[in-house]
């Protein structure tokens, strides 16, 4: 993949330019002791993601440690520590990238987030797939071998990469549905692609494929899947297993969870929580590394809270083999309360062990989330400035996101 010359005239620290002007000291031992490889190490894990980029082109002593697997893997370990937000912006005939620090200080109730890079699509079939270890699966219409076909994309936010997937081979005209996940014992990741026939929504899936990403020519490859379904929406990855909600039987209308395990590739399904069948679907979240629902306490859309409507459920996943679940129910405070008489308020998800984000995004006006604490029942409003002048934007905001500076 071609990589884009950037600018470094302002981009690295004063300090790590004077480590690169000493490199021939570094090499030949001349004037000075070598600095331990470690001591570098330390030193580059503190630039930010956009100098790591910039200052890979400064010499190829630089190059080699700043493409290192043990340099990447490290960086990715700090920047764990370190989880942003991700907000994933839609306007015209363009994606952008922007990021935020996932908790903002008790004190601030404005945010101005890195704009991190813009990606032009074409045409319709826009869909995220997934997002892992700071990378974002994202479908939409490109032309491929002279034909305009939906297919996969790989984006890296931290490195302004993308990479293009291979479209699913199929002999007839199908609906494909795809997700993207994470398998950190073979520390790889897949795309987990599926189709039935078009104009035959109630049909089940009669393909799944899948295709490894990392293993040199990229192909896809069928699976057996012994839960027949076919994916509705939602998707989350949590410690090697992605989790979405799927149709069973499109005459009885039975819906369930689908568990793929990413590392061996088997599909079970796990049923929904008894109380929960008036919703086809809710918010499949991360609790403490558990899989859980978010769902309003009433009649209103699975996704948010609807006006008039203070409360929600928390369904945290106990036993999967049992299919038991626990149940949680909160009551939003006075301000949240008063919010959602006002707009519909949406679930975002879950950060640390007892947040619950929320966002209010209405056209043409400011774009706000919501900090719900659990706990302490309190409720704190943070503005996310700048993404308003997007105007006629629709805007996916992501958790937990991580800078990944490993180029693909």
């Amino acid at each position: 993949m071609k990589l884009r010359r950037l600018n470094l005239s302002n981009d690295v620290p004063t300090s790590f330019s004077c480590i690169s002007r000493s490199s021939t000291a570094f090499n030949e031992r001349e004037n000075s002791e070598p600095i331990p490889h470690d001591l570098i190490y330390e030193l580059l894990l503190r630039l930010p993601a956009k100098s790591i980029a910039r200052s890979r082109c400064l010499s190829k002593l630089w190059a080699s440690i700043l493409r290192s697997h043990d340099f990447t893997e490290l960086f990715l370990t700090r920047s764990s520590t370190r989880q942003k937000l991700l907000f994933f912006c839609l306007k015209d005939h363009d994606f952008f990238f922007f990021t935020a620090p996932k908790n903002p200080d008790n004190n601030s109730s404005l945010v101005v987030p890195d704009y991190h890079m813009k990606f032009p699509f074409v045409g319709i079939g826009f869909q995220i797939c997934g997002h892992v270890r700071g990378l974002v699966c994202l479908t939409h219409l490109r032309t491929v071998k002279g034909g305009k076909h939906t297919v996969p994309e790989i984006c890296n936010p931290s490195t302004g990469q993308s990479l293009p997937l291979p479209k699913v081979k199929t002999r007839r005209r199908v609906n494909v549905r795809r997700f993207f996940a994470y398998d950190p014992i073979g520390k790889q990741f897949k795309v987990l692609s599926m189709t039935w026939p078009c104009y035959r929504s109630y049909l089940l899936c009669q393909e799944y494929k899948v295709l490894t990403i990392g293993t040199g020519k990229l192909s896809w490859r069928m699976v057996e899947c012994s839960v027949p379904h076919q994916p509705i929406s939602g998707e989350i990855c949590i410690n090697g297993c992605l989790y979405y909600y799927s149709m069973v039987d499109s005459v009885e209308h039975r819906y369930v969870i689908v568990c793929f395990d990413v590392t061996s590739e088997k599909l079970t399904s796990i049923r929904k929580p008894m109380e929960d069948v008036k919703c086809i679907v809710s918010n499949l979240v991360n609790y403490n590394g558990n899989l859980a629902t978010l769902t309003s306490d009433g009649d209103s859309q699975p996704y948010s809270l609807s006006r008039g409507t203070g409360s929600f459920v928390l369904w945290v996943l106990q036993d999967a083999e049992k299919h038991k679940w626990s149940k949680h129910v909160y009551v939003l405070p006075p301000l949240g309360i008063e919010l959602a008489e006002m707009a519909e308020l949406y679930f975002v998800g879950v950060i640390g062990t007892d947040e619950i984000v929320l966002s209010l995004d209405i056209p043409a006006k400011p774009f706000y989330l919501f900090y719900y604490n659990i706990k302490r029942s309190s409720i704190v409003r943070v503005e996310i400035q700048g993404i308003q002048a997007l105007k006629g934007r629709s805007v996916r905001t992501l958790l937990n996101h991580v800078e990944n500076v490993n180029l693909m």
